[in-house]
C-alpha cells in the first residue's frame, strides 16, 4: 500500500506526486512556499486547489516527524 500511496498525484495540474512532495519536505522545504519552490505543487492554472491538501502534510510530519497515512483536507 505505501508504494501506491506514494504515485498519489497532489497536485494535478502540473501533475507532481505525492512522493516528490515527501521528498522536498524531507529535504527541508519546511514551509508552502518551499514546497512550492521546489516541486511546482500548489502554483497550478487552477490556483493551488492542493494547498488543502499540502498545508496538512506539512503540519503532520513538522509535529510528527512522519507522514499520514491519509491526508485530511483543509477546508
Amino acid at each position: 500500500p505505501r508504494h501506491k500511496r506514494n504515485k498519489e498525484i497532489i497536485c494535478r495540474c502540473n501533475n507532481v506526486s505525492r512522493e516528490t512532495i515527501e521528498t522536498a519536505i524531507r529535504e527541508g522545504a519546511d514551509t508552502l512556499n518551499k514546497i512550492f519552490d521546489q516541486t511546482t505543487a500548489g502554483v497550478g492554472p487552477c490556483g493551488g486547489s492542493c494547498r488543502r491538501k499540502l498545508g496538512p502534510l506539512l503540519e503532520h510530519y513538522l509535529q510528527t516527524g512522519k507522514f499520514p497515512e491519509k491526508i485530511i483536507e483543509d477546508l
